[in-house]
C-alpha cells in the first residue's frame, strides 16, 4: 500500500516514535543529524527507545548522560561509547554488513520498527536518492513498518540502486544542513612507509576496497602509479584523486565494467560534489556490495584494513584490545574464498595484515580478527609472509604473544626479505586484506 509522504515538522515526525521502539540510522556521512537531535530532545518521552547504527562521525549525543533514557545498539563500537556502555545503555552487535541485511529484515533479530533515511530531494518521478549511504538503511527501509525521511538539498543525488519512491515513505522533514564530514586523516612517515609496501602488492587492474583511518589513506595515496584500478564498497576524499588522475577506470572489471560499486561515501564536500549524479559510481546496498558470492566474481580483489595487534603465531586482532571492544567486525570480505569460482580457488589467495611496528606501539584503525592462515602482513619494514608456519602446542587458544604489542624480532626482517623474493611468482589473482 502506498504511504503518505506527508510533510512534517521535526517535532511531529519524531512524535510518531514510541518508547521501546528500535530505530535504524544510516551510518557515517548519511546520518540524519536533525532527526537525531530531535530524538535527543524528546528522549525522556522515548524511554528505552533503541537507536541502531554503525560508525558515527560526531560525538554520540544520544549516548550522553542527559539522554540516558535512550539506548544504542551498534555494529561499530567506539572508545567514545565506553561510559554509556558501562552504564548499560550501549550494546555491541557483532555482525558484518552482509549479515546485517538479514538481521534487519522483518523477523530478524534486530528488525527495526522505524528506519530514518537521509535523502536528496525527489526527482520529477518522485524518486529520492539516499545519497552517500545505502548499505543497510535502504534494504531495511523498503520493508520497515515506519519510514521517516530527512530531505536535504545538500545530499548528493547518487545513481544506481539507491532510491526510495515517495510512496515508500510515511513522512518527511525538509532540513538544509551540511552532511557529517570525514576529513582525510593525518598520516606520518610510518603510515607512508606501510602504504608504499602495501601498494607494491596491489596489481594493475585490481578492485580495491579500503576502510577508514591513516593506513588506508596512505595506501590510496601510494596507488597513484597504478593503472585501471576500481574501488569497491567505500569512497573517501582520496578516492577522488585517483579517479581524477586516471588511476581508477574500472576498465578491468567483469561485473559493472566502468563503474565502481559503492555502499557508503564518507568524506568532505569534495567527495560529495564528486558523487552527485556521477555515472562512474553505482550505489548498491550491502546485500550486493558485501555479498561474498558477488565479490568472488571479481578478479584481483584487494581489501585494505588495519590491525591493532599481531602475535608471533600470525594471529591478528583488529576489533578489541584485551576484553575491550574498540571497533566493529571488519574484514567484511574475508569469506570470499568460500565462494570463489574453481579457477580462482586454484590461485593463491593473499591477505596482508599491516600495523605500525614501533616497539610497544599499537595500530589505530579498525578491521577484523583474522585467522592465522588467512593473511600475510605488511609493516613499516616491509611485507612479511607467515602462512603455513608451525605454531606449536596450545597456539589454537588465541592467546597473545609477549611481543604482540609491537616488538620486531629478527625473524620478521628475514621473513620480509624472503617474501619479497617469492612474491612475483604467486600468480595474478589476489584477495589481499591488509588487516
Amino acid at each position: 500500500m502506498p504511504r503518505a509522504f506527508a510533510r512534517s515538522s521535526l517535532a511531529d515526525a519524531v512524535a510518531r516514535l514510541r518508547p521501546g521502539m528500535k530505530v535504524l540510522l544510516p551510518p557515517g556521512s548519511g546520518e540524519p543529524g536533525a532527526l537525531v537531535a530531535e530524538i535527543c530532545r524528546q528522549s525522556e518521552r522515548l524511554r528505552d527507545l533503541t537507536l541502531l547504527g554503525g560508525i558515527h562521525l560526531g560525538d554520540y549525543p544520544f549516548a550522553r548522560p542527559e539522554h540516558a533514557a535512550l539506548r544504542f545498539a551498534t555494529w561499530h563500537m567506539s572508545p567514545r561509547l565506553d561510559d554509556a556502555h558501562r552504564r548499560g545503555r550501549v550494546e555491541f552487535v557483532p555482525m558484518r554488513y552482509f549479515d546485517l541485511v538479514e538481521h534487519f529484515a522483518p523477523g530478524g533479530a534486530w528488525a527495526p520498527d522505524c528506519v530514518l533515511v537521509h535523502c536528496a530531494p525527489p526527482d520529477a518521478r518522485g524518486y529520492l536518492s539516499l545519497g552517500v549511504s545505502v548499505s543497510v538503511a535502504l534494504p531495511a527501509a523498503r520493508r520497515a513498518p515506519l519510514v521517516i525521511a530527512q530531505v536535504n538539498p545538500s545530499m548528493p543525488r547518487t545513481l544506481g540502486n539507491g532510491f526510495l519512491h515517495r510512496s515508500q515513505i510515511d513522512c518527511f522533514v525538509e532540513v538544509d544542513e551540511p552532511l557529517a564530514s570525514y576529513p582525510p586523516p593525518t598520516i606520518g612517515e610510518v603510515e607512508r612507509a606501510i602504504g608504499r609496501h602495501v601498494a607494491e602488492l596491489v596489481p594493475d587492474g585490481a578492485t580495491v576496497q579500503v576502510g577508514v583511518g591513516a593506513i588506508p589513506q596512505a595506501v590510496l595515496e601510494a596507488l597513484t602509479g597504478h593503472r585501471d584500478l576500481s574501488l569497491h564498497s567505500l569512497l573517501v576524499d582520496a578516492s577522488v584523486t585517483l579517479v581524477e588522475r586516471g588511476v581508477v577506470t574500472s576498465a578491468a572489471k567483469r561485473i559493472h565494467r566502468g563503474r565502481m560499486d559503492i555502499a557508503e561515501g564518507m568524506g568532505t564536500r569534495r567527495l560529495f560534489t564528486f558523487l552527485h549524479e556521477n555515472p562512474l559510481v553505482n550505489m548498491e546496498p550491502s546485500g550486493f556490495v558485501h555479498d561474498p558470492a558477488i565479490v568472488a566474481q571479481i578478479d584481483r580483489f584487494v581489501a585494505i584494513n588495519s590491525a591493532l595487534e599481531i602475535d608471533l603465531a600470525g594471529q591478528v586482532t583488529a576489533e578489541s584490545l584485551g576484553p575491550r571492544q574498540v571497533a566493529g567486525i571488519g574484514g567484511q570480505f574475508a569469506r570470499r574464498r568460500r565462494h570463489r569460482r574453481p579457477a580462482v580457488d586454484r590461485a593463491r589467495r593473499r591477505r596482508v595484515a599491516n600495523r605500525p611496528a614501533a616497539l610497544g606501539g599499537r595500530g589505530r584503525d579498525e578491521s577484523a580478527r583474522a585467522g592465522r592462515l588467512d593473511r600475510d602482513r605488511a609493516r613499516r619494514g616491509g611485507a612479511a609472509g607467515k602462512r603455513g608456519a608451525g605454531t606449536g602446542r596450545g597456539a589454537h587458544r588465541g592467546r597473545p604473544s609477549p611481543v604482540s604489542g609491537g616488538a620486531t624480532p629478527a625473524c620478521y626482517f628475514l621473513a620480509s626479505s624472503i617474501f619479497v623474493k617469492i612474491s612475483s611468482s604467486v600468480g595474478n589473482r589476489y584477495v589481499v586484506s591488509f588487516v
